[in-house]
């Protein structure tokens, strides 16, 4: 396909790092720093504004399948989607923030010429705000319009999971896809054993996500959060856990911004101070909080708040990046997850674009779940997969006439399977060509 990127931030940047090897993509944005930045990859790189209808012409905007908007202007990126549906663009996609245009992670505007409307924050927020399903749960997104779930967690001693996988009594329909282990992470195999302390990745039946709580120890008492910063990360996260019936005290430095989210939420304690202030967290007994999040505009604000809480007792610590290669950086100091906005929004958008039904980028784009529909006439159909799939993937789970399953090491794909596929980047486009009719 013809993709045309418009913005080359960190957002332009993964969609492209991701695309140029089995698409023909084009990426434009005013500032040449950025433009710089893509000489690595086999993309064409031009540089101007992209709400100019002129340039966009001399980008091949009418031959593009797809065009991307993500600058950091909402206007820019409106504009831009409309003029390309306007020349006959048949999918277009904006990044969009404003909530005078959103109120939903990922919205359909297509009466005004625009596919899908994605906002990082919402996005974000919600991943976030997943996470407290159960205490150790890291995260939790919902697949295949919520019939399967791909949750991470930690492994604690209480937890009747350590030793050899090969060993682990999962609930039935529950797969672990990938472990991650202190900041490295890695498909698992049948000699591999869980380590305290471990992340672990598991695909699930999402009706099997109960009895996994059960087994792993887990009550459904209420959570104390704390959130630090008041921005619109902050505020849609403590929006939704109201929404949720969660405890949460929110600390915003500005004390403008205090008044101006105080008014939205009801159920929030706002506190105006700094989240790295040890006194403040002490006083405010951050260390008591099951969770805290950190999620300022700034990295190291961030990455300081949530060393401060780790060494007070938070049980559990989530903090946003804004740059996607500082993850494994967070992780590697103690944060449980750290989540880049950049790579949220990347994800929606590569959902949409990549071939698969869904496709999620882990831990600092060193694993992706992508999961295709066995379609007649693909290569796959009638074969085992687990004899097909390169090295560095596994077949995690498959929906069959609308039920998940976690397939045997013999399972033969039948046309209309919906099947979940864990892998290394570098192998993706490998596992795309069974799949392709």
């Amino acid at each position: 396909m013809r993709i045309l990127i418009t913005g080359a931030g960190e957002v332009g940047f993964l969609i492209a790092s991701e695309l140029y090897a089995d698409h023909d993509v084009t990426v434009m944005d005013k500032d040449p720093v950025a433009c710089a930045r893509l000489q690595d990859l086999d993309v064409k790189v031009l540089q101007g504004n992209s709400a100019n209808a002129r340039l966009l012409q001399e980008a091949g905007i009418k031959k593009a399948d797809i065009v991307v908007a993500v600058t950091g202007n909402d206007e820019v990126n409106v504009i831009t989607c409309i003029i390309a549906s306007h020349l006959g663009v048949r999918q277009t996609i904006a990044r969009v923030s404003n909530p005078e245009y959103i109120d939903q992670p990922v919205q359909d505007r297509k009466e005004i010429g625009i596919s899908f409307m994605i906002c990082p924050e919402l996005a974000m927020a919600e991943d976030l705000a997943r996470s407290l399903y159960f205490s150790s749960m890291l995260m939790n997104r919902d697949l295949a319009k919520g019939l399967v779930e791909l949750i991470e967690f930690k492994a604690t001693q209480e937890m009747n999971i350590l030793g050899p996988i090969e060993n682990v009594s999962l609930p039935p329909n529950c797969n672990i896809v990938a472990i991650n282990r202190a900041g490295e992470i890695f498909i698992p195999k049948k000699d591999n054993a869980v380590q305290l302390n471990d992340h672990l990745m598991l695909l699930c039946d999402s009706k099997t996500l109960p009895g996994l709580r059960q087994m792993l120890h887990e009550s459904q008492s209420s959570q104390k959060v704390m959130i630090v910063g008041g921005g619109m990360v902050g505020f849609y996260l403590a929006n939704r856990l109201e929404k949720m019936g969660v405890d949460v005290k929110l600390i915003e430095q500005d004390a403008e911004r205090c008044t101006e989210i105080a008014d939205k939420l009801s159920d929030t304690m706002i506190l105006n101070g700094d989240g790295s202030d040890l006194s403040l967290l002490r006083e405010e007994e951050a260390g008591k909080m099951d969770v805290v999040f950190a999620v300022t505009g700034k990295d190291d604000k961030n990455l300081l708040c949530s060393l401060l809480v780790k060494q007070l007792g938070t049980k559990k610590i989530l903090s946003r990046v804004n740059r996607s290669a500082y993850i494994k950086l967070f992780e590697m100091v103690g944060v449980d997850r750290a989540v880049s906005p950049g790579q949220v929004t990347a994800d929606a958008v590569l959902q949409r674009v990549i071939g698969g039904e869904e496709v999620i980028t882990l831990s600092d784009e060193r694993m992706e779940l992508v999961d295709f529909i066995a379609r007649p006439g693909a290569r796959i159909i009638g074969k085992i997969i687990s004899k097909e799939l390169p090295k560095d993937s596994l077949m995690g789970m498959v929906i069959r006439e609308g039920i998940p399953m976690v397939p045997t090491e013999d399972f033969k794909a039948a046309v209309g399977d919906r099947i979940f596929v864990m892998s290394m980047p570098q192998v993706v486009s490998k596992v795309k060509k069974l799949f392709v009719t």
